[in-house]
């Protein structure tokens, strides 16, 4: 990964020569606020970490197409697969630690199954998405999907700490396992190569893999009560900008054409975008409670389609591309050590 050594090179620099922090107030001497439990603490104090575990609801839309050819022709669009309206239920374990005010660490991994899902498989036999010859539309259950991702930066405050800004540099890996089932061959032309109705027997899966590392900005404003429950709300705004390695392999259980448990495999280079929010709310013992939502939108560009014939052959054409879109929301219980 040509991103993956400066991004490590940059974190040890932040390590070794973390920078300023840039507070308006003197850090000798913070508001105290009263606690529980006998102990002193500062409004605005970020206990040296913070763990968070949340449940939640996510949705996943995941396409692809290949060409004809590997120059991208004959025809340019041959087959495309879509998933969408993929259902998660997920649990999330989430991690944000300040080391001596100057380094900020964020973490999550989170595990998900999938529940539910729409899936279509369609051919063509000319350009652009015409002469449709084959469409057969399934269903997705089963199986899972996780993410880890892991980032580091300089902790940067502002008007008594009631705003933190935290460049960041990270790596991030992600998951999916997604199987068709209870296929319907809506399409066949012509119907003497395939009838059209129910597919016995299909059960085929398709698992990703997206790796790679990602600069981010994560802003942060507390708003503190002296008195009550609540002692303070934080709102948490963060960004990511991802460059990823893309690759997948798939068994399409139904071809006795080609090989299994790998009947072909895709690779591509490709980028995107991640935004969410939280509001996290602290109560005067160290326990919380949060809310939050999240999307992303990775793309790749064209890459490498190889597919494995059950005689031994390998047969390489373009992989145009592939897109996921995630949409998540979550709620949960945090903990300050």
């Amino acid at each position: 990964m040509r991103h993956l050594t400066a991004t490590l090179v940059l974190g040890l620099l932040l390590v070794v020569f973390p920078a300023p922090v840039l507070s308006q107030t003197p850090r000798s001497s913070p508001p105290p606020t009263p606690s529980t439990g006998g102990e002193e603490r500062t409004i605005y104090d970020w206990a040296a970490s913070s763990f968070y575990l949340s449940a939640g609801y996510r949705t996943d839309d995941l396409d692809w197409n290949i060409a004809g050819t590997r120059q991208g022709s004959d025809p340019n669009v041959l087959s495309e697969l879509n998933w969408s309206d993929v259902t998660i239920y997920m649990l999330k374990l989430t991690n944000r630690t300040v080391i001596r005010d100057r380094i900020y660490l964020r973490g999550k991994l989170d595990y998900g199954v999938v529940v539910s899902g729409d899936n279509r498989d369609s051919d063509y036999g000319a350009d652009n998405r015409t002469q449709e010859f084959s469409r057969s539309v399934n269903s997705v259950d089963g199986n899972s999907v996780w993410d880890g991702s892991v980032g580091i930066g300089p902790h940067l405050s502002f008007l008594g700490s009631r705003v933190r800004l935290c460049p960041l540099l990270g790596y991030a890996v992600a998951r999916q396992d997604f199987n068709i089932v209870d296929g319907y061959q809506a399409l066949a032309d012509p119907p003497a190569t395939t009838a059209t109705g129910p597919i016995d027997g299909l059960d085929s899966r398709y698992q990703t893999r997206w790796d790679g590392p990602w600069i981010g900005l994560d802003l942060l404003l507390a708003m503190p009560f002296e008195k009550g429950f609540i002692r303070c709300v934080e709102l948490l705004f963060s960004g990511e900008y991802h460059w990823v390695d893309y690759s997948a392999d798939a068994d399409w259980n139904l071809r006795s054409d080609l090989q299994h448990p790998v009947s072909f495999a895709h690779e591509a280079e490709g980028r995107g975008l991640m935004v969410g929010a939280m509001m996290q709310f602290e109560t005067r013992s160290r326990w919380g409670f949060n809310f939050g939502m999240s999307m992303m939108a990775l793309t790749t560009d064209p890459g490498l389609d190889r597919v494995y014939a059950a005689d031994g052959s390998i047969a390489d054409t373009r992989l145009n591309e592939v897109n996921w879109r995630r949409f998540t929301l979550e709620t949960g219980l945090s903990y300050r050590f």
